[in-house]
């Protein structure tokens, strides 16, 4: 009995094939598994990464853009009932409008030595121009990641203490013909590595990836008789670059088209108010930001979307859009 323990103890014939074999497979996914855990903990890593630095440029550009917005107004107040429209010109990778700052950057009136004026009143609206622009500055025509582009809102104050004949020093505007813009103008905002690409367009030429879209809604009425409903318009890419509506039978309007433009008081074609002067019914714009994360190769990018909506009406009104007043600012 002795002998054959001591024989069973040194038994050195060791693993068989098989159980090497499985011993290996078991060994490789449990490698495999790993490998696989590391390569989406790192994927993750560097998404959260870019993500945050995409974060980093676009919060500080959507929140004065989504502050502006809000306060647009009316540089002036309706002449024949004609209102002058607060957007100045839309366009799906550029965007111009006047905002009612206030005393903020600075906005306050230079007083003529010979004047007094009020402290601390406003000096009128601003004008604001937000688009994407090439690496030199210009308005940009494509975009890529290899290539890519800048979000710019710019902003400029309306000059101040001229004295002039038939020159409006801005304060009241409406007293004179306008309010006057430097050529010059403070960068609010500069967000680099931008992929809007003017260039990408489908099969009907329109673009894929706008910068800007708007929803106009008409308030309805009733013109020679006829009622007309009040509904809310999205415009389309094509329609924003051919700057014209159209369908518009279709919504229940006499004619198809209509400038986006064009402003005047209601007529036979054009019975509501708000279809008459669509760009003064624009009531909200989308801002689809997009950046290209850090070392992609595509034109893959970190998506940004902010939609704004302006003030509908004026303080204390039902139905007048928000005008702009030295008092109010």
């Amino acid at each position: 009995m002795t002998a054959r323990l001591r024989d069973r103890s040194y038994d050195d014939s060791g693993f068989t094939l098989v159980e090497l074999i499985v011993t290996s497979a078991v060994l490789m996914i449990l490698l495999g598994m790993v490998f696989i855990t590391f390569t989406m903990i790192e994927g993750l890593s560097s998404s959260v990464g870019s993500q945050y630095q995409s974060f980093q440029q676009t919060l500080p550009a959507m929140a004065p853009l989504h502050s502006l917005l809000a306060a647009e107004v009316e540089p002036a107040p309706p002449v024949g009932n004609v209102p002058t429209p607060g957007f100045a010109s839309i366009g799906n990778f550029s965007l111009t409008f006047y905002a009612n700052i206030g005393t903020a950057y600075a906005n306050t009136i230079s007083c003529p030595a010979a004047q007094t004026c009020a402290t601390g009143t406003t000096a009128g609206p601003a004008k604001v121009v937000a688009l994407l622009v090439a690496s030199d500055g210009t308005p940009a025509t494509a975009c890529s990641a290899a290539v890519p582009c800048n979000f710019q809102i710019r902003l400029y104050l309306p000059v101040v203490g001229l004295t002039a004949p038939g020159v409006s020093s801005c304060p009241d505007v409406g007293t004179g013909p306008t309010c006057v813009y430097p050529t010059t103008y403070r960068l609010l905002a500069n967000v680099q590595n931008v992929v809007n690409d003017p260039s990408s367009v489908d099969g009907n030429g329109d673009p894929t990836s706008p910068l800007f879209s708007y929803t106009m809604f008409d308030g309805g009425g009733t013109f020679n008789g006829t009622t007309y409903p009040d509904q809310a318009i999205t415009l389309t890419t094509d329609e924003v670059d051919n700057q014209q509506l159209t369908g518009l039978v279709a919504l229940g309007y006499p004619v198809d088209t209509q400038s986006l433009t064009a402003c005047d008081v209601p007529s036979t074609n054009y019975p509501t108010a708000d279809i008459a002067c669509p760009a003064d019914a624009i009531q909200s714009v989308t801002v689809d930001l997009q950046v290209a994360k850090p070392g992609s190769g595509n034109n893959g990018g970190q998506e940004n979307q902010l939609v704004v909506y302006r003030y509908a009406q004026s303080p204390g009104s039902s139905t007048a859009p928000y005008q702009y007043s030295a008092s109010v600012g």
